[in-house]
């Protein structure tokens, strides 16, 4: 008899990348998700699927009855360690026998980033929960670079992280970290930080920008609270726009948490090295030009 594993955050960018490559790979994979379209989506691709919401523990705990492993990912909000705190309880009380958490690798208490500190909650209530676990820690999202598109579009790259370092991850990376530990199965409380290739600064991102669309992309420097309006200008909520400042501005320009290490885990766990910055451009290109 197969294992299910289920997956939470299944129509976001790594849950989504994650069942993809599970079910490709022939394993018996269940999204929880939200609302009954979403439901009769994935059914109708041949993937099972459960309607229940993170505020919802009872919903939940019924949505992972037979469940064997559980990847946990939740979404930034200002009730994410809520939702996952929920998800841990509500995995114990199904009688999941093990949890992959998709933390990050800036998960501190006291982090100004609402995410990271709230990641860090869903992580040391995973670590409480008694349940056999996987934490993955991924360094900062290439996809967080989409929102940059139409100014890369113009040739510039505008930031404020200054000669702060981070070792961009391309999501696919992390989907398939997850999807071959959870295909394994085994966990014996390994939290893994995942990274990309290299180390980048602002002028580092530019320069793998120009290199993977072909068109030269400059680095533009902005004070961090200049940052901080141009994002609240683009209807960005004041308690995201605050925290990106922060991540940005303080965390990485100064190197806390944690966010300039680099590794090669992608590699070791899946045995294809982790997307270089530039591959990934290439391959977002419509994403970040429009065309």
């Amino acid at each position: 008899m197969s294992e299910t594993i289920a997956v939470t955050g299944a129509t976001g960018d790594v849950g989504g990348k994650t069942i993809e490559l599970l079910h490709a790979a022939g394993a018996d994979v269940r999204a929880v998700v939200r609302r009954p379209d979403q439901v009769r989506a994935f059914r109708d691709r041949g993937i099972d699927a459960r309607l229940a919401d993170l505020d919802d523990g009872e919903a939940l705990t019924t949505a992972l009855q037979g469940v064997d492993q559980l990847f946990l990912v939740t979404a930034a909000t200002e009730r994410q360690a809520e939702h996952g705190i929920t998800a841990v309880h509500a995995a114990r009380a199904a009688g999941v026998r093990a949890v992959v958490q998709l933390s990050g690798g800036d998960a501190a208490e006291h982090s100004p980033m609402p995410w990271a500190s709230a990641i860090w909650r869903i992580d040391r209530a995973v670590r409480a929960s008694g349940l056999e676990r996987t934490i993955l820690h991924p360094s900062g999202f290439a996809t967080n670079l989409v929102p940059s598109g139409p100014a890369i579009r113009r040739g510039v790259f505008p930031q404020t992280m200054g000669d702060g370092v981070i070792g961009w991850i391309d999501t696919l990376d992390i989907a398939r970290v997850a999807s071959t530990v959870l295909q394994g199965g085994v966990h014996h409380g390994d939290e893994p930080v995942l990274t990309g290739p290299a180390l980048l600064d602002g002028r580092g991102v530019a320069r793998e920008l120009s290199a993977g669309l072909g068109r030269p992309v400059r680095y533009l420097h902005l004070p961090s609270r200049v940052f901080g309006g141009v994002l609240r200008l683009t209807g960005m909520p004041r308690w995201q726009a605050e925290g990106l400042r922060q991540q940005f501005g303080v965390v990485a320009r100064r190197g806390l948490d944690g966010v300039d290490v680099l590794t090669h885990e992608v590699e070791r766990i899946t045995g294809t090295p982790a997307t270089p910055l530039s591959g990934w451009a290439r391959a977002h290109r419509r994403e970040l030009l429009g065309r």
